[in-house]
């Protein structure tokens, strides 16, 4: 491919600016060519402030308009329809976190992205920034020794008037917008699937978890763990993953967004040291990922299996909690 990738985008999310509009930019060989959203005249407002030149009605429209990639960042209970509609008609797709409504649509979706042979990615944005190959360079060094827990956070106050992630129809919950992040950190610091040993939960609305506790075992490693999220009112903004090993303990401060400033202190033996990791914001390095995917078949880490795990952990949080997944 010598032209850039074009790509188009369903609805005009608030998320879009920084994960994909702003990046595009600046990036070479992508070009966001069109948008759609159900208030056309909010895909004109990001069309106008980002130079999308082509808003179009309707996200079938996007779909019959001459681009390469689809970006969805729609509500999650619309993930699984629009992004299997995208690969239908022939177009790669980045489809925003978390995946889907629960691990059945997660890899219905992959499915059909195997099928059609077309890159499907969950745009996981933290995994693709320097930081997060320094913590998987730490890990698989062995410095820490044995590894005796895994613990991740992740708070942030989202107002309940907030629709799209506080309502159960829309697929919403602390865990589902928020806590996928502490899943994700878990798995990828402990190179495998943790158990749920209990899940405790608050709800604002029914069904609808603001506060989570999640009692976890790695079960190849032995250790155990606690991942945590909220969003309920007066929450303050927390994003940290710790391991503690038999030789000492890694603290990572906001591996969510490194770009906006972070810490790795490493103390083995009880000597730390503190570094930080160079990088471009998370969105322009998933961006990069997410062309070379389409242009050049590079791998990507957030996608087939790895999405359809962090669905199935999430769903059996629900499930140990008493609520009910998402979308079932």
């Amino acid at each position: 491919m010598t032209a850039p990738l074009r790509i188009g985008v369903f609805g005009a999310a608030g998320i879009s600016a920084k994960a994909l509009l702003q990046p595009a930019l600046d990036t070479d060989g992508v070009e966001v060519s069109v948008i759609a959203a159900r208030d056309r005249s909010r895909a004109q407002a990001q069309a106008d402030d980002f130079g999308i030149a082509n808003v179009v009605d309707t996200y079938d429209d996007v779909l019959a308009s001459d681009v390469d990639a689809i970006y969805n960042p729609l509500p999650i209970n619309l993930h699984h329809e629009w992004t299997i509609k995208a690969l239908r008609a022939g177009k790669h797709v980045l489809c925003e976190k978390p995946f889907a409504s629960n691990a059945g649509e997660a890899a219905e979706m992959i499915a059909v992205g195997e099928e059609t042979g077309l890159v499907l990615m969950e745009a996981f944005h933290w995994r693709y920034h320097p930081l997060a190959d320094r913590i998987g360079e730490i890990m698989a060094s062995g410095a820490l020794g044995d590894v005796k827990r895994i613990d991740a956070t992740f708070n942030v106050e989202i107002p309940p008037e907030n629709r799209v992630r506080q309502a159960y129809e829309l697929s919403g919950g602390a865990l589902m917008d928020l806590g996928c992040y502490p899943v994700q950190w878990a798995r990828f610091a402990s190179g495998e699937q943790p158990e749920v040993v209990s899940s405790t939960m608050a709800q604002g609305e029914a069904n609808v978890d603001i506060t989570t506790d999640i009692d976890v075992r790695y079960p190849n490693l032995g250790a155990t763990g606690h991942l945590q999220t909220a969003m309920h009112p007066g929450a303050q903004f927390e994003a940290w993953l710790e391991v503690e090993g038999a030789n000492g303990l890694l603290r990572v401060e906001n591996p969510l967004a490194p770009h906006s400033g972070h810490s790795v202190a490493l103390t083995v033996d009880g000597q730390t040291s503190k570094e930080t990791v160079e990088g471009r914001t998370t969105y322009h390095h998933q961006l990069e990922a997410f062309r070379d995917a389409v242009v050049d078949g590079a791998p990507f880490p957030t996608g087939g299996a790895d999405s359809i795990e962090t669905m199935e952990f999430i769903d059996a949080s629900y499930t140990a909690a008493g609520l009910t997944p998402r979308g079932t």
